[in-house]
């Protein structure tokens, strides 16, 4: 019989909705456990009420994955359950620990070959990336990769293969040890490989509070389906997770022109003989190298040498500089790059790690690329956090769902800036009454119709962004679009950053998010994976940047990054080298702009045939999905049927309908095993006291 609560905390009809707006829906119950038999109790719930169920952390996904008729909150399953191994110059505060913490990851590694200069954590499933990050960071360790973004759940960010763009690690849920699942009856498991440490049932079974009705699986297929679940295989209670030791990142971001970037691109190679091509940019200091050239490149003389970014203004390194390295000195100097170039000196070569490429599909012809190298030591932090918010951005972070609060900082904009940069406006009077039309009026206008309609003050930007480029009279869509490309341009401004990997907000590398930003703006946003050692991916990424400048300005941007291959069965990491690329645009509810466009991208995907990722949106059908994934689907669904434990309609939603993620054939009951009547019993009197 599963171990649950008699009661657990719900919200009846609450409003759910996801990042960017895309998805949002009306749970029947939205169920907040506190604990693991609460948790089992929301699942035994809904199994016995016959509705489907899914588990949510932050609902960062925009696909229909978190989508169901009830949800369970994971919020305040985001503690450890076991002090992490090893033991740090630093303990996690009593506060970070459940119940004060077990030692059952020293009682599994200690001794262990596995656990020899190695690092584990066993946290719950709702633990928020960005909270590791500093508990990690406590502990003299870090998460060995992840998305730009530290604010998705870490079984939320593990449940869609979530990834970042690090070119030798490969996604975090290669790095889960063992879950633990509470399956659709209800019960228990404990999911891990068969060589696994964790593959011990006299040491699991020691867990404080352990279910003496779980299950207990080591095997390696069921381990590479359950840890990539898409929701559709029960709920994570927790999991055990390895990490690393601390590290530093150095990073640098450049702009390059797509066309030179896309040709470095079809020639660029990352194999077992070494990187090619854009891969190949080891960096070991600042003194000489890859970075010297980089910045030497895009120095000018206006009376004083200056770095003035862009793209590169020569193609190779004038001989002057070699002959004046005083000239170089200054440069770093007039960057703020002397200290780090100090720290980095005299180090080892260290390969690049990270390769982020962002084109912006206002001016397509510009590209952004982000690099980092990964170093053992530490460096000191510089430029860590995020740079400060001009009063605009700030108006809209401080009015997310106030919408008319912007008003009089975007007027401001408009009217002092010359943002636009009109041709001679002032001296066009239709010109200027069509300004002021939309200074004195219109502005005004579209706030107000954008908080009676309940959304938020990044949408009302964007509208009136999108009116005033299309706007007959004003013709300001080449202003516009220069104006929208330097935002894009912004977030790839600061010439280097350096610091550790974790740590908490504002204090590490790894998490880049504006979480400021969140929940003030609507948007939509795709992403396809494909083999890196074939031009699928930059055709599509061609056929993207045609359907843009068809429709110009589109207001967005293509990011492509690289991975090696994922193990789960239904990661999206099917290759090598796999190349991802994500399509993102804003959106306002009010009026759907670029709804042919997105028909055309998901058209595009399909047709390219790349793999999309399961926490994006995405049209692909199961005919499709099966055609990609082959007998790794086919497998994942075989093992579906088993841990459905008798009770496959309780995860089953129209998503999971929809792709193809359903047992192969219904599965037969497993009898004797629980008590109806008893778990009825417990339900209706939960029912009644909550």
């Amino acid at each position: 019989m599963p171990c649950f609560s008699p009661t657990v905390p719900e919200d009846a009809n609450a409003a759910v909705t996801d990042l960017l707006f895309v998805h949002p829906f009306l749970a029947g119950s939205l169920y907040r456990p506190r604990n693991r038999s609460e948790l089992v109790a929301a699942v035994v719930r809904a199994r016995n009420t016959g509705r489907s169920l899914r588990a949510l952390g932050s609902n960062w996904s925009v696909s229909q994955v978190g989508t169901a008729e009830d949800a369970v909150d994971t919020g305040a399953l985001g503690l450890h359950l076991s002090a992490p191994f090893p033991d740090g110059a630093e303990k996690l505060a009593a506060g970070r620990l459940r119940n004060g913490g077990s030692n059952f990851l020293h009682a599994v590694l200690s001794g262990h070959p596995l656990g020899v200069g190695r690092r584990y954590v066993h946290v719950e499933a709702g633990i928020k990336l960005h909270q590791l990050l500093d508990d990690l960071a406590r502990c003299g360790m870090s998460l060995p990769t992840m998305g730009d973004g530290g604010g998705q759940s870490l079984v939320g960010a593990i449940s869609t293969s979530t990834h970042g763009a690090d070119l030798q690690v490969p996604p975090l849920v290669d790095w889960i040890r063992a879950v633990h699942l509470v399956t659709a009856s209800g019960r228990e498991a404990w999911i891990t490989p068969a060589n696994s440490p964790f593959a011990n049932a006299t040491v699991v079974g020691q867990i404080p509070d352990w279910c003496t009705d779980a299950r207990f699986i080591a095997e390696d297929a069921v381990f590479s389906a359950a840890r990539l679940g898409v929701g559709r295989t029960g709920v994570v209670y927790s999991v055990v997770l390895e990490v690393v030791a601390q590290y530093s990142l150095v990073e640098v971001n450049m702009e390059h022109r797509w066309s030179e970037m896309r040709a470095q691109l079809s020639g660029s190679r990352l194999s077992a003989g070494g990187p090619t091509g854009v891969f190949h940019a080891p960096l070991r200091d600042f003194d000489g190298g890859w970075l010297r050239a980089a910045i030497l490149q895009r120095a000018e003389y206006d009376g004083r040498f200056r770095y003035k970014g862009g793209p590169e203004k020569w193609p190779f390194v004038p001989a002057y500089y070699d002959r004046h390295p005083k000239v170089y000195e200054q440069l770093l100097t007039d960057l703020r790059l002397t200290d780090l170039a100090d720290d980095l000196r005299g180090g080892p070569l260290m390969p690049l790690h990270h390769l982020n490429i962002v084109i912006g599909l206002p001016q397509p012809d510009r590209c952004f690329v982000r690099r980092r190298w990964k170093r053992s030591e530490p460096v000191r932090p510089h430029l860590v956090g995020r740079p400060p918010d001009d009063d605009l951005v700030a108006a809209v972070k401080a009015n997310k769902t106030n919408p008319p609060g912007i008003v009089d900082a975007l007027k401001d904009r408009l009217e002092i800036d010359p943002f636009m940069n009109f041709l001679g406006w002032l001296l066009h009077s239709a010109k200027k009454k069509r300004l002021d039309f939309y200074l004195d009026t219109e502005i005004a206008n579209i706030a107000q119709q954008h908080l009676a309609l309940g959304a938020t003050s990044g949408e009302a930007l964007f509208i009136v962004l999108h009116r005033i480029a299309h706007d007959q009279v004003l013709e300001a869509r080449a202003d516009v679009t220069r104006a929208v490309g330097q935002v894009i341009a912004g977030e790839f401004s600061r010439t280097a950053r350096a610091g550790p990997a974790s740590g908490g907000l504002d204090q590490n590398m790894l998490d880049a998010h504006d979480y400021g930003i969140d929940r003030a703006q609507a948007g939509n946003s795709g992403e396809v994976h494909f083999d890196a050692s074939a031009p699928g991916y930059l055709q599509f990424v061609d056929a993207v940047i045609d359907a843009a400048l068809r429709r110009a300005p589109v207001f967005g941007y293509i990011g492509i990054r690289f991975t090696p291959r994922a193990s789960a069965l239904l990661a999206m990491q099917q290759y090598g080298l796999t190349a991802s690329v994500e399509v993102s645009t804003i959106r306002s509810r009010l009026e759907d702009v670029y709804g042919g466009f997105w028909a055309e991208v998901h058209y595009l995907s399909r047709a390219h045939r790349g793999i999309p990722h399961w926490g994006q949106e995405m049209r692909h059908t199961q005919s499709e999905l099966e055609a990609l994934y082959g007998a790794a689907l086919t497998r994942w669904r075989s093992i579906l049927s088993d841990l459905a434990d008798g009770h496959p309609e309780v995860f089953r939603t129209d998503f999971s309908v929809d792709k193809g993620l359903e047992p192969v054939a219904a599965p037969v009951a497993i009898p004797g095993t629980t008590d109806e009547d008893i778990e009825t019993f417990f339900i209706g009197l939960a029912a009644g006291s909550d």
